[in-house]
């Protein structure tokens, strides 16, 4: 049964010999999805139905996933997205781009490339774009009555840039645009190209369209400087006039002389008044030309940044940044107190709000707690340690010479480490950062004590001279004193990159995360603050307090949302939002 709340209708190329695409929907979970064989010269014609059958496959799998999670929340419905994309060859490139409706909240995720778009009121923005093949990105927002969102694989964004798909939807239904956009598709050489536009209406509201378009007519800046200038020329060529005038009666010359060199004068002070005008005239026309090629951009990048505000704030703080960055670039090559630059000025100053609204930064007085509010806290404030950790129940250190659980020797250093900076328990397994020997050094239980394990498979190990901290969720996440992080999984090295970050790392000490944790928590020292970042690298947010800049470490409860911080020997609280 089709949703009332919902108008959507589907664009999906012709396949061809080595392509394949989709555009599906059931119920209010949306896909698109490509299928290209890596090496073209070795398809052949029934390819075109083994790609077909292996994307029904696939489109199958997603809606038996999707439908049988009893809570549907961004972490589950990536879940069951990923679990689907294990179905994907590994000799098959593909753009799979899903969007789905809980209540009011969208929830989008885009993997092997694609584009996700939004036209809210007035605002045409991109929501999440990526053109790399193994790149996952995920999001969610809230949605408003009369949003309009697009879902393109990665070979329809290429076939048709935002700003051609902005131009085609405004004041039109889903199924009008799609008549719009169809010829260019089936037209095109991307057989791999397909989308879905889907309108939002919040149930009770109705689709109002204004009739009248407001206009506005701003005055020439050419036209204003030559009104301006015309007024200047006579108030000086009055008096000139008069001086010319005054100066040949004191000679004594016939009058005819005296009105032939006064024309002279004039004509002479007209000829240059006129080089300084057109003189004049081509360094406005250049200084506008300027302007009109920086400020639309500028203005652009912050009204895209306006547009998604409410649906994701990073994204949103990306768009001021880049518009930031055109007005701070362009300031100094306009003249100061002109036009162009009070409007630069005052764009300026509307973006820096708007980047204080989105930056996440929460400034919060700490609390001092009590030790029983943190046992590692507690622990680690009453021993002497180079690493200290917990499995949730039992508390461990490391120094230069051994493990320790508890108050009890468990591991004695072989010469196996040297300089420790960081210990990790995971599932009985003990794990020791060394900074100088082997870099991660993994003890396994075996029988009453603990056998040496490599860790690191084959010459993988990277260099961790400069790692400062490490935590545990699965995979091995690291934080080094230039402010890189480091995701291990299995031995090798996870790309990871951070993105949306306000301003970098300053000497970063400790890295904080559980396997049940929805966020990565870094102690940033130089900068006072500990910030979150979600598993895929996108900063959220931070938290500033004045306990942090000295703090020794720190432990998060994620599900009580709150921070502990051991700094100067007491333990601090401060709550999570």
């Amino acid at each position: 049964m089709p949703d009332k709340n919902l108008a959507f209708a589907n664009i999906a190329a012709t396949p061809t010999r080595n392509s394949w695409s989709q555009a599906y929907n059931a119920g209010k979970l949306f896909a698109v999805l490509s299928l290209e064989k890596q090496h073209s010269e070795e398809i052949h014609a029934e390819d075109i139905s083994s790609l077909g059958v292996l994307g029904k496959d696939i489109l199958i799998t997603l809606e038996q996933e999707f439908f049988s999670l009893e809570t549907k929340d961004l972490e589950t419905i990536k879940s069951a997205i990923l679990i689907t994309a294990k179905k994907i060859p590994e000799e098959v490139n593909y753009s799979f781009v899903t969007v789905t409706i809980v209540k009011n909240v969208l929830y989008f995720f885009v993997l092997g490339g694609g584009r996700i778009n939004i036209k809210r009121e007035e605002d045409f923005g991109t929501i999440l774009s990526s053109e790399l093949g193994d790149h996952k990105k995920a999001g969610s927002g809230y949605l408003k009555s009369s949003d309009l969102i697009i879902i393109q694989t990665k070979q329809f964004a290429s076939l048709i840039n935002s700003e051609k798909l902005s131009s085609v939807v405004d004041h039109q239904s889903p199924a009008e645009i799609s008549e719009t956009i169809a010829p260019m598709v089936h037209g095109g050489e991307e057989s791999g190209a397909a989308a879905i536009i889907i309108k939002y209406t919040k149930e009770g509201e109705e689709k109002v369209v204004e009739e009248t378009e407001k206009e506005e007519f701003l005055e020439s800046p050419v036209y204003g400087e030559r009104k301006k200038l015309s007024k200047n020329y006579l108030a000086f060529i009055s008096p000139l006039l008069l001086t010319v005038k005054k100066i040949l009666q004191s000679f004594n010359i016939s009058r005819s002389k005296k009105g032939f060199l006064a024309i002279v004068v004039v004509l002479v002070t007209v000829f240059a008044i006129g080089i300084f005008l057109t003189i004049k005239k081509q360094n406005d026309s250049k200084i506008e030309a300027l302007f009109n090629d920086v400020y639309p951009q500028a203005q652009k990048k912050y009204d895209e940044g306006q547009s998604l505000t409410g649906l994701n704030q990073n994204l949103a703080r990306e768009s001021f940044q880049a518009s930031e960055k055109i007005l701070n670039n362009a300031i100094d090559k306009f003249p100061k107190d002109s036009k162009q630059s009070k409007q630069i000025a005052d764009l300026e100053r509307k973006v820096q709000d708007a980047l204080s609204q989105t930056s996440g930064v929460n400034s919060i007085k700490a609390k001092e707690v009590g030790d029983n509010t943190s046992s590692l806290l507690s622990f680690e404030n009453k021993h002497v340690g180079q690493g200290f950790a917990t499995d949730g129940k039992i508390n461990f250190y490391v120094t230069g010479k051994s493990v320790f659980k508890e108050e009890k020797e468990i591991i004695k250093n072989d010469n196996d480490w040297k300089d420790p900076s960081g210990l990790g328990v995971y599932f009985g397994n003990i794990y020791i950062l060394d900074k100088v020997k082997g870099g991660i050094i993994k003890f396994i239980p075996a029988g009453s004590g603990y056998a040496k394990s490599t860790y690191f498979t084959g010459n993988t190990s990277p260099d961790l001279s400069k790692a400062t901290g490490m935590t545990i969720d699965g995979s091995i996440w690291i934080i080094e004193s230039n402010g890189t992080v480091l995701k291990l999984t299995k031995g090798k090295a996870d790309s990871f990159n951070v993105s949306g970050l306000d301003k970098p790392f300053t000497s970063p000490t400790k890295i904080f995360t559980k396997n049940d944790f929805n966020n990565v928590y870094i102690l940033d020292n130089g900068n006072g603050r500990i910030v979150v970042l979600t598993k895929d690298g996108t900063y959220k947010e931070q938290y500033q307090a004045t306990v942090i800049k000295n703090a020794k470490d720190f432990e998060v409860n994620e599900s009580g949302k709150k921070i502990f911080i051991l700094s100067g020997g007491k333990i601090y609280e401060i709550g999570l939002k």
